[in-house]
């Protein structure tokens, strides 16, 4: 699941100058925002009245099924008619959403959330920084705590000179390695943190 937060009201606001005088539609995806509610229905019909009433032009705004996965253009439109009516869509999706409807419909096409990471969601808790799709996964010997991904530094060995009483050194956190600690050590697993690591070869995510 991707992990999306929405942006102000502001920010969105300050984008749009780009585009004065142009119609807008606010587009919401029914699977991962919608599941974490940045992106759902009540999230797209709450930005559309917000932009309305700050004297913006809004067409009707509407849900697709899959933002980042579609048969064509033309069956998004079918689904959603005021996707071909609008000059700019707002787009309540991760990147990927966005970044293909901007490719397939010719229109501006913004987004109206800032994607985070890859998560996960267990019952009603979303869990944040799970994964940074690295290309190189082993997250098994860290007890399912991926450090490349919670760890600011995304330190493979831990934890760095900044971690003070079990905090992180960056914002109120407490230190992933801790928690990776704890882990192993409730496990008897421990041998798992001996020895160094190398680095993420980063040509492994091309």
């Amino acid at each position: 699941m991707i992990i999306t937060r929405p942006k102000s009201i502001e920010e969105i606001l300050k984008t749009l100058e780009l585009f004065p005088g142009l119609r807008i539609c606010v587009v919401g995806c029914g699977i991962c925002a919608r599941k974490i509610q940045t992106g759902g229905e009540m999230e797209v019909s709450r930005t559309a009245l917000e932009l309305r009433s700050c004297g913006l032009d809004v067409l009707d705004a509407g849900m697709v099924k899959h933002a980042c996965n579609t048969e064509s253009w033309d069956a998004l439109v079918e689904e959603n008619p005021a996707l071909a009516q609008a000059d700019v869509l707002l787009v309540l999706s991760c990147g990927a959403g966005v970044s293909l409807l901007g490719r397939i419909s010719g229109k501006p096409t913004l987004s109206g959330l800032d994607t985070t990471s890859l998560g996960g969601a267990l019952k009603d808790d979303i869990l944040e920084g799970m994964c940074s799709m690295c290309g190189e996964c082993n997250v098994g010997i860290y007890a399912g705590l991926c450090p490349k991904s919670s760890c600011p530094k995304s330190q493979v060995n831990g934890p760095c000179g900044g971690s003070h009483d079990g905090d992180c050194e960056v914002g109120e956190r407490e230190c992933i390695w801790v928690k990776i600690f704890d882990a192993l050590d409730s496990r008897d697993m421990l041998y798992l943190l001996d020895g160094i690591r190398p680095p993420v070869s980063h040509d492994r995510r091309l």
